[in-house]
């Protein structure tokens, strides 16, 4: 260390040389870390879906058990949850933290591939938990009154669509509203029967016509040719002239057993404030970069402005917005930390010029920081930039007790050289070596937590510990240089008075600290009563919930579920009512409430159309409260709809990534009418507490269902099963594509299905011809009973058995005296016989996530004594300095009281902060302390000079430390995970901890050493009795 010291003073062109290098490295590095809003985080998530064109319980039954059973014994497995409901299996697989989702990705599709499924049902598809599971850009696409929107949507098909595909970075997109052209073949069922025909037969034959096909190589002219068959369908009229050959021999034409129609449509209907439009999701992939990928759509946007005037792109909802908001706001919250840190030092040093070698630590230390994230591979993100800022107000705490040490010896010194400089700064090296080791130090622990709590948090401890780091060696390099450059060469010829005359406060310190060490029992009685009066008054009163509480977005949606009864054209309807009544509310300033209002129609977040769904996006104004607007308007809009419907508010925001649950019930049985019996009287009484918001259940609502009982002896008499009945009926009323077809330079998805007209009653399906084993023809209704049923929109289940799940949001800073609170209240709730509980959520989420940071804590101390043992070289000095911890501990727990902040995950990493910061101040004090036992002074001799010397930079480096965390203290952060309770708690702590640990561990030392001394007078006074015997023996 010292060598180092030496080569910084003495090598003056290469360390500015290396500054130089580490400014341009720094900048680079800067400028290409990919930013993101939250850290790159992979959950232990997969998901398996399988399609299956049945009803929700044969799809339970058929696909989803069969699937469950097979890799139930995956290891690491934790948890299987399924949902079935028509036509789709969906099985979510929660794993234990740490797993290769990769390669038990590649596992699981080896496994499922080997399940028994039914002909029909696709292939399982195996998927991750990621970025493209969450839209990054929401925009609606609408045209003025002079373009049509057949122009519009041709228009988007050939040019705005691939223009979004080619986007760097894109996974995919869906596209709500845009409207496709398709080809109906529609097949008169009395037809096709008359002539012996089937459905396969008309299709096969209208496939065959439609595609050609490569048959092989020819040789021509001595050059060898592809060999290509074509059909001759290239307009509309061939097709209804396509001749077919019904199994009698007869020759048809397509257009007398069928009717062709052209169809320009959309499963959905967009809207954006009342206009027709297109709604677009953009979905990015995982290692795509937000502000990039936003900013590569906004360019695209605007091109298309230009060149099509009469199209209108309206921005709904960008991430990267969410992501520059937070970004910025953590920046500008840093630099004004910065700004009241340097004022704070130059506050206490009154030297401008030792101030500014102070400050040259900040920047060349987030340079060097930024320049080891780049080559950790680390993002910059909420946590990251956060951890570098919050490190700001430690960052100069080893170069303002570098430079006060330097301070003070050119006083002293009456000749001014380089070598007072060296001994000034080796004086210190020990102290703030082992002090930013041990603040680093307390880091440690979190690089071996799980879960959510490590995964988040772990680039925060990092970039923390990296700043750290380069600061000390900043301390021990740039700072002597500077000093070395600046300060001697500007040094005074005459010492100045201030050592000679100590302030005011300096003094009164000086008293305070001998009182204290002459009434040792007094001040450590003192101090456990604050301890323990704090614990007693604040615990009891304190909020405690998992992550802090964040700003509502003012962007939201209003996800509405009709009655399942309810048609397409109903819910259109009631979509525009809704809309209508969303633009015509105004604010308070008398402007309109809500800046826009889109509606999605028949839109659930799927390709498929959903008769009964429907989705409003929209914006509240920045002067309104979006919180209660939210809450408010899921009343108004439910009051619009009929009985049976649902209102679930939401959030366009991706947030953290971490999605949790703040109060969930989980209900198991056998029967599914006992669950939903259940659910109602649960969901009743969830909804009576004022403090629970968005009450949902996974229970669908029931719906109505054809059933087509086979009657077996009937069957039996005409030589059908039920299994080739099924078949037969899956034939008729099943919608069979054909491809894609192109006429007049319009492409056409062609399909064939039967008659909407055959198929649109339980009578007209009842004389369905099916056809017996003799070949006569029998009615379905001659062998099966058609009838209209209630049955379950959807299957769920938990760990293979079926559940209902009731979920809610807690409105509520203290979610797990709610979540207590509520859990009570249900235990008296009498549920049907066969129903089993669970209760998880906020109460579960927090126990988890507190006890592997009260681990981490218990770590993080035992890694802190262990350096300071290694540092001091003895174990009864480190001993002293922990008793600064539980100083630390009143501050910071009266802090969260006094600004009305729960208990959470980011004040206990405050907490965690503390553990290095408190004791940093007692290792300075003290090893200064052991300098002066080593030139023979007493220990309260020691302890009060040493409490002289060191006062200031003491007092420097916390007030330095608060003053960078006042913005954040303020409460204006935008960072979510980084928040006001983390400042909050340390700047509590410091308060505390500055002043008990300047007369609570000096009592402590000096009492350590007093017993020790007895020990030593002991010891020896035996030893000198044992060699007088031996004497006397002799």
């Amino acid at each position: 260390m010292n060598a180092l010291i030496r080569f910084s003073m003495n090598k003056i062109a290469a360390i500015l040389i290396m500054i130089a290098i580490l400014c341009g490295g720094g900048l680079y590095a800067g400028s290409s870390l990919k930013v993101e809003n939250m850290p790159d985080v992979s959950f232990p998530y997969l998901f398996i879906t399988t399609a299956y064109p049945a009803s929700p319980q044969d799809v339970m039954t058929l696909v989803t058990a069969p699937i469950e059973t097979k890799i139930a014994n995956i290891p690491d497995l934790e948890l299987i949850s399924s949902t079935s409901n028509d036509g789709l299996s969906s099985i979510s697989l929660q794993f234990r933290n740490g797993i290769d989702v990769d390669k038990t990705k590649q596992e699981l599709e080896s496994l499922v591939q080997e399940v028994e499924l039914p002909a029909s049902a696709s292939r399982p598809k195996v998927a991750s938990l990621g970025f493209a599971s969450i839209p990054a850009y929401y925009l609606a696409v609408y045209a003025d009154e002079g373009m049509s929107q057949l122009e519009l949507d041709r228009i988007f098909e050939e040019e705005l669509k691939p223009g979004f595909e080619a986007i760097d970075g894109i996974d995919h997109l869906d596209a709500i509203g845009s409207r496709s052209s398709s080809l109906d073949i529609q097949v008169d069922a009395g037809a096709v029967t008359a002539y012996g025909m089937s459905l396969p037969l008309v299709a096969d034959t209208i496939q065959g016509a439609l595609h050609g096909g490569s048959v092989g190589s020819v040789k021509l002219d001595g050059h060898t040719q592809t060999a290509r068959v074509t059909g001759n369908l290239d307009s509309t009229f061939n097709l209804h002239n396509l001749e077919i050959t019904a199994p009698g021999g007869q020759t048809l034409l397509l257009r007398d057993i069928a009717k062709i129609k052209m169809i320009h449509a959309s499963e959905f209907v967009a809207r954006i404030d009342g206009k027709p439009a297109i709604g677009v999701h953009l979905y990015k992939t995982k290692a795509a970069n937000a502000v990039q990928f936003s900013s590569e759509t906004n360019a695209l946007l605007e091109q298309w402005a230009g060149t099509h005037p009469d199209i209108h792109f309206k921005k709904v909802y960008d991430a990267a917005d969410e992501v520059t908001e937070s970004i910025s706001g953590l920046l500008r919250e840093g630099l004004i930390g910065i700004a009241l840190a340097s004022l704070m030092i130059l506050v206490f040093l009154r030297n401008f010029r030792m101030t500014l070698i102070v400050l040259v630590s900040i920047p060349l230390s987030i340079l060097i920081t930024l320049m080891m994230m780049h080559g950790m591979n680390l993002t910059l993100n909420v946590m990251s930039l956060g951890g570098m800022f919050i490190a700001v107000g430690r960052i100069v705490d080893d170069s303002i007790v570098v430079i006060e040490s330097v301070y003070t010896h050119l006083q002293r010194a009456q000749e001014r050289n380089e070598s007072v400089i060296l001994l000034a700064t080796r004086q210190v090296a020990m102290a703030i070596s082992s002090s930013t080791f041990v603040t680093a130090g307390v880091f440690l622990p979190i690089a071996f937590v799980d879960g959510f709590v490590g995964d988040f948090f772990r680039p925060f401890a990092i970039t923390v510990a990296c700043a750290l780091m380069a600061s000390l060696l900043v301390a021990l390099t740039v700072i002597p240089m500077m000093a070395k450059l600046m300060v001697l060469r500007g040094a005074s010829g005459h010492p100045a008075t201030e050592e000679h005359a100590p302030g005011r406060t300096a003094l009164a310190y000086d008293r305070l600290l001998r009182w204290c060490l002459k009434h040792r029992v007094k001040t450590m009685l003192t101090a456990l009563l604050m301890f323990v009066v704090t614990l007693a008054v604040t615990i009891p009163n304190l909020a405690v919930a998992e992550l802090p509480e964040s700003n509502t977005d003012r962007q939201m949606n209003f996800t509405v579920k009709l009655p399942t009864e309810t048609p397409f054209d109903s819910t259109n309807l009631l979509a525009q009512r809704v809309e209508t009544l969303l633009k015509e509310k105004k604010g308070d300033n008398g402007e309109a409430l809500f800046t826009f209002v889109e509606a999605l129609v028949g839109y659930d977040w799927g390709t498929e159309n959903v008769p009964y769904a429907l989705e409003i996006l929209t914006e509240v104004q920045e002067s309104a409260d979006p919180r209660a607007i939210k809450a408010e308007y899921e009343q108004i809009i439910a009051a619009q709809l009929p009985e049976g419907s649902k209102v679930l508010p939401g959030s366009l925001a991706g947030g953290t990534g971490y999605v949790t649950t703040d109060f969930s019930y989980v209900l198991y049985g056998e029967d599914q009418l006992q669950l939903a019996e259940a659910s109602a009287l649960i969901e009743r009484q969830l909804k009576s507490f004022t403090e629970l918001l968005e009450v949902k259940t996974s229970l669908g609502e029931a719906r109505s269902e054809l059933q087509i009982a086979v009657n077996p002896s009937n069957a039996r008499l005409f030589g059908l099963s039920p299994a080739g009945i099924r078949q037969a009926v899956g034939e008729w009323i099943a919608v069979q594509p054909l491809g894609d077809v192109r006429f007049d330079n319009i492409v056409y998805k062609t399909k064939l299905e039967l008659n909407p007209a055959d198929k649109a009653s339980i009578e007209m399906l009842a004389q369905l011809p099916l056809q017996s084993a003799t070949g006569g023809i029998v009615k379905l209704g001659e062998v099966a009973t058609l009838a209209k049923v209630k049955a379950p929109l959807e299957l769920n289940r938990e760990d293979q058995k079926l559940m209902v799940k009731i979920t809610a949001v807690i409105d509520s800073p203290d979610k797990a005296g709610v979540s207590a609170k509520v859990s009570e209240a249900l235990r008296a709730v009498k549920l049907p016989t066969g129903i089993s509980t669970d209760v998880k959520g906020a109460s579960e989420d927090i126990a988890a996530s507190f006890s592997k940071l009260f681990v981490a804590m218990g770590a993080a101390t035992a890694i802190v004594y262990l350096i300071m043992v290694l540092a001091f070289g003895n174990a009864g000095t480190p001993f002293a300095i922990l008793f600064a911890l539980p100083l630390a501990v009143i501050g910071g727990l009266l802090g969260l009281w006094i600004a009305n902040e729960s208990i959470n995950i980011t004040s206990l990493i405050g907490f965690m902060m503390l553990i290095g910061i408190v004791v940093t101040n007692a290792i300075v004090m003290l090893e200064r302390t052991e300098q002066l036992r080593k030139e023979g002074l007493s220990a309260r001799e020691a302890l009060l000079e040493s409490g002289r010397v060191r006062l200031r930079p003491i007092l420097m480096t916390a007030g330095a430390t608060i003053a960078a965390m006042i913005p954040l203290a303020l409460g204006f952060s935008h960072g979510t995970l980084i928040s006001k309770g983390l400042a909050v708690v340390v700047i509590g702590g410091l308060l505390t901890s500055t002043f008990l640990t300047l007369v609570v561990v000096p009592v402590v030392y000096e009492w350590i050493e007093a017993v020790k001394e007895r020990f030593s007078r002991a010891f020896n006074r035996d030893a000198r009795r044992a060699s007088l015997n031996q004497t006397e023996q002799g």
